[in-house]
């Protein structure tokens, strides 16, 4: 163990897979977070992208978590490639656009397609593109997100604009508790 590690008692890597029809934000997300960036541009997402971020957890800095950031193809023609990289995940946030209906309707298919893989893990569902939603271009109320959170057996509903950074940290530090809360080790 390394010398910048030893004053953690514990360290642990999570696997996380962020899912959710093509263009929902999911790249920007995970680059929000990681890198504190966005990027107007936008490239399609071909199979998955990896990522890496260290997730600081002042009331828990015993622990020393890593997190595996695995940003995985929407579209329905990578359906095929993405059951194997659903396999050692920890936890799943579910990614639909608050400005496109058709993203959430399809959240149902996204968890029947990872628990047939993983089974329940802990999850998460995010409302991405507020700041657009705020323009008024929403198409999901917050309180169909939330209903649906209970539908989907996810723990928390976030809104989230990956282009302002609003809420996006907040998403990967809970959703870690409550994979530590589920592993017993909190």
């Amino acid at each position: 163990m390394s010398a910048t590690y030893s004053k953690f008692q514990k360290s642990f890597i999570y696997k996380i897979c962020v899912v959710g029809n093509g263009g929902v934000g999911k790249t920007s997300m995970v680059l929000r977070y990681c890198e504190n960036a966005f990027r107007d541009n936008y490239l399609m997402t071909i199979g998955s992208n990896f990522s890496t971020k260290t997730v600081e957890l002042a009331d828990h800095p015993q622990f020393q978590v890593k997190l595996q950031l695995w940003d995985l193809a929407g579209q329905k023609h990578f359906s095929f490639v993405r059951p194997p990289f659903y396999r050692g995940a920890t936890g799943i946030i579910y990614v639909f656009d608050l400005t496109r209906r058709s993203s959430f309707a399809d959240l149902i298919e996204w968890r029947d397609e990872v628990e047939k893989v993983i089974g329940q893990k802990a999850s998460l569902l995010v409302g991405n593109k507020l700041d657009l939603a705020n323009e008024g271009k929403r198409e999901v109320a917050e309180q169909e997100g939330e209903a649906l959170k209970s539908e989907l057996h996810v723990f928390k509903y976030f809104e989230t604009s990956a282009k302002e950074g609003d809420s996006v940290e907040d998403v990967f530090k809970l959703l870690t508790l409550e994979i530590l809360k589920s592993s017993g080790k909190i």
